[in-house]
């Protein structure tokens, strides 16, 4: 009698603690699984859902198409931006221009050297204001070369332009084709093939399951953060019918903040594992995690 008196003594001073201490390693009761990742994925531009196939318990990978919002406008914009970008950039390659003006300035300079030449050999042979044109023409000739060069660079300004204006409709056209950011679940579905959304309307909700957090608490007179972050772990759950599952996993996380009972929280994050046609932990049930100090 004193030993079963002993026994239930002793289970309530256990349920009463956040820890014990099992061979070395931290025994937290009445742990909290978690999910680790959920969001609700919002549609980033205003525009009726062209497609939207998506169902609750889905299974995505990152970079999955969710949903794709009317794009034909983008994409004709895209098109008119990529035609804009190429014709600059023929207009910064083109050296045409700069060729002609550099041949016709060797020409008027030839003139001009011949007239000049004229001159020396017969002086008056030639007219002094004729030679003086010939000179303004090689003048020009030589100005026009440095045009040439000047709107090559201004074109290639434009086509800079041009980038950015092209940069900026395939943006444009990409915020109409929703992706997965990470792997994940689909666990609720807000919209509907061919339903118009604006700006920030959640389209679906999405859940990751293959990795969960789980929380408890350790007195803060037991143990020092130091001693538990970084540590392994094996968490515990209690299925159906009474079977014990475990995971592996690592402490990610020591608060701190002392709560006002002493205690402060640790975190864990656990690898899920497959099961069937689901996943061998569920969050939201409660758990037993050991903390493996040595």
């Amino acid at each position: 009698m004193i030993a079963v008196r002993w026994l239930v003594c002793l289970a309530v001073l256990i349920a009463g603690r956040p820890a014990t201490v099992l061979g070395g390693d931290v025994v937290l009761h009445s742990c909290f699984v978690k999910v680790l990742y959920e969001a609700r994925i919002p549609a980033p531009v205003a525009g009726v859902l062209i497609e939207m196939q998506m169902q609750e318990g889905t299974q995505l990978n990152k970079g999955d198409t969710l949903a794709v919002i009317d794009d034909r406008e983008a994409a004709a914009a895209l098109r008119i931006a990529q035609y804009g970008f190429e014709a600059a950039g023929k207009r910064a390659e083109d050296q045409i221009e700069e060729q002609y003006a550099k041949k016709a300035a060797e020409v008027a300079y030839y003139d001009w050297q011949q007239d000049m030449k004229a001159n020396k050999d017969h002086p008056g042979a030639i007219p002094a204001i004729e030679v003086r044109q010939k000179k303004l023409v090689f003048q020009r000739s030589t100005l026009q070369i440095e045009k040439a060069q000047k709107d090559r660079e201004l074109a290639s300004l434009d086509a800079n332009t041009k980038k950015a204006e092209l940069d900026a409709a395939q943006m444009a056209l990409n915020w109409r084709k929703i992706t997965a950011p990470v792997d994940g679940e689909v666990v609720t579905t807000y919209r509907h093939q061919d339903e118009w959304v604006n700006p920030g309307d959640p389209i679906l909700k999405l859940v990751r399951f293959d990795v969960l957090d789980v929380e408890g608490d350790v007195y803060a007179g037991e143990y020092d953060r130091g001693e538990l972050l970084g540590r392994p772990v094996t968490v515990y759950v209690t299925k159906a019918r009474g079977r014990e599952v475990s995971v592996e996993g690592l402490v990610v996380h020591v608060s701190q903040l002392v709560q006002s009972d002493g205690s402060y929280v640790v975190r864990a994050e656990i690898e899920n594992k497959r099961e069937d046609q689901g996943w061998l932990i569920q969050p939201g049930v409660e758990a037993k995690m050991e903390i493996h100090l040595e």
